[in-house]
């Protein structure tokens, strides 16, 4: 499992040498997550950082009398951040896995003993950081300039497992639509490539 976290690490541009390899596996764990288990609940300190191996999970809002969807996560990407972690933070977010998942981790004292003692780790909270905001700014973006179907193909153009897997509730919740104007879209598009 080690392995496709480092090939993912190589794809985002960040080496790591041999010695750093082994010191980061003597510090990584491995979890199984069951479907429907929250394991990063909103308003509760953050303890772990998580790189998704397999599945999906879904990153949300939870309010008195709904949920928002704010992203999907699926193999091969972190799920919680460096920030949260090592500060202790409170989570604004949840994060529930929508399928089986199995994730690699590290908690606080594992975070800080890498960042330490290898280069790796401190450039992965760098990219962290960067891919953070990228998203912040692209999801900023498509909500004020692209319509919900042109929202839903992107999704669809990038994340085709999660439009496969996840239900509408959440797609919909994703798109900052009702499920109804979702089934609607959903049925436009096959009309249209007919």
């Amino acid at each position: 499992m080690l392995k496709l976290f480092l090939q993912s690490l190589e794809e985002k541009g960040i080496s790591i040498s041999k010695e750093d390899i082994k010191t980061v596996s003597e510090h990584t764990r491995t979890v199984s997550i069951e479907k429907g288990i929250t394991f990063m609940k909103q308003g509760v300190p953050v303890k772990r950082l998580y790189f998704l191996i397999s599945g999906t999970v879904r990153l949300y809002v939870a309010h008195e009398t709904h949920e928002t969807t704010m992203d999907f996560i699926s193999w091969n990407d972190f799920v919680s951040t460096f920030v949260y972690v090592q500060n202790e933070v409170p989570s604004t977010v949840a994060l529930g896995a929508l399928t089986s998942v199995t994730a690699l981790f590290w908690e606080k004292k594992d975070i800080v003993f890498l960042k330490k003692h290898t280069k790796v780790f401190n450039d992965i909270e760098n990219v962290m950081l960067d891919t953070l905001l990228q998203w912040n700014l692209r999801r900023e973006i498509d909500f004020r300039n692209l319509s919900p179907e042109q929202r839903y193909l992107k999704l669809y153009e990038n994340q085709p497992r999660v439009v496969q897997q996840v239900p509408l509730k959440y797609i919909a919740s994703y798109l900052g639509i009702h499920q109804d104007s979702l089934s609607r879209i959903r049925k436009k598009i096959i009309l249209k490539r007919a």
